[in-house]
């Protein structure tokens, strides 16, 4: 892939990477994703952008979940590549970077939208405007990750992170390139010069693999989860931390001690009741974030740390309904998913953002 074609100053540690990796790489957002942040409104932008590195406050349980990932799920640490993809501008990096080492959170560096270019350029419609950015921002990065790896992506729904992470999905499985992903992304509204890029850089892309495994959508719009099942298995809407933790722990990425350390996270800093948790936990097994053999498995060992109810006569032996409804991806493979007219469809209603 030619990274000249694109502008994105990726950071260093990404063109590092070792070639032969075959581990996972891990890309997540920022705002509402891993800081609690508020930036709906121009009082809440200016709010974040001048409050301390000691002030922001965390999702619930998020930097856990990020420093377990790092770690992995086996006996020896393996540190997994984590970086970050934010709209923040760069100006912000000193205070993003205070935050992440009060959070214990490593990293392998963290990919700014540059808005005062915007500014200058009296392109203000920009500043808002996130298909473009995050979509070339993700294929730069791409450009450097061994083609070995497997992904795992970070987001949430108040902005567009459902449609970009699927974007991409579709762009590296070669589902949309070319001509197809130039009309969808006017379609989106995306600005003719990141068009420009992006197409530019998935036509460098060779092969029609997609690494992406995981896409986790933090939810804090209202929108009911089920409005995400449209985007295929791949994609985890979660309403917290927990929901995360178990879908993680099921796939071995994560150890059974970071989930307790999520839950009591939850339950001494957030205000969160145990029967709460077993409750969301009980609702993720319904939509199919992880079965529930997987809550079974752990459910006594969170109920001797005081973080969930212990089951009640009979309840581990109980099953829930199976009919989930994360919807199978299959409905948008190979040529359906390529037409431009079903594409409009499945990422139309994306522009209620």
């Amino acid at each position: 892939m030619d990274i000249s074609k694109s502008i994105i100053k990726l950071p260093h540690a990404a063109k590092e990477l070792n070639p032969d990796y075959s581990g996972y790489v891990v890309i997540s957002d920022i705002d509402k994703t891993y800081l609690a942040t508020q930036i709906d409104s121009i009082g809440g932008l200016l709010k974040t952008a001048f409050e301390t590195a000691e002030s922001k406050d965390t999702v619930p349980g998020f930097s856990i979940v990020l420093r377990a990932l790092r770690r992995g799920g086996g006996i020896q640490p393996q540190e997994n590549p984590l970086f970050f993809v934010s709209a923040s501008p760069p100006q912000m990096r000193q205070t993003l970077l205070s935050k992440m080492q009060i959070d214990g959170v490593e990293h392998n560096g963290i990919v700014f939208k540059d808005q005062l270019v915007h500014v200058r350029n009296r392109a203000f419609k920009k500043l808002k405007e996130q298909i473009g950015y995050k979509l070339e921002a993700l294929l730069a990065l791409w450009a450097y990750i061994p083609k070995g790896a497997k992904l795992i992506l970070f987001g949430d729904d108040s902005e567009s992170d459902p449609a970009i992470y699927s974007l991409f999905s579709d762009v590296l499985s070669d589902r949309a390139r070319g001509p197809v992903l130039d009309e969808l992304l006017q379609f989106l509204g995306v600005f003719p010069e990141e068009r420009r890029r992006i197409v530019g850089l998935s036509n460098d892309i060779q092969g029609q693999f997609d690494p992406i495994d995981m896409i986790f959508i933090n939810l804090v719009s209202g929108i009911n989860p089920n409005f995400y099942s449209k985007f295929g298995p791949q994609l985890f809407a979660t309403e917290n931390s927990m929901q995360v933790a178990l879908a993680l722990f099921e796939r071995g990425l994560i150890r059974e001690r970071a989930v307790k350390s999520i839950g009591r996270e939850l339950l001494l800093y957030y205000d969160y009741s145990p029967q709460g948790i077993l409750d969301s936990l009980k609702s993720g097994a319904l939509r199919g974030l992880y079965g529930i053999e997987t809550l079974r498995k752990l459910w006594m060992t969170l109920a001797t740390a005081f973080i969930i109810p212990e089951p009640q006569e009979g309840e581990l032996d109980s099953t829930l309904p199976t009919s989930v409804t994360r919807l199978s991806r299959h409905r948008w493979a190979d040529g359906e998913a390529s037409d431009i007219r079903s594409l409009k469809i499945r990422y139309g209603e994306e522009l209620h953002y």
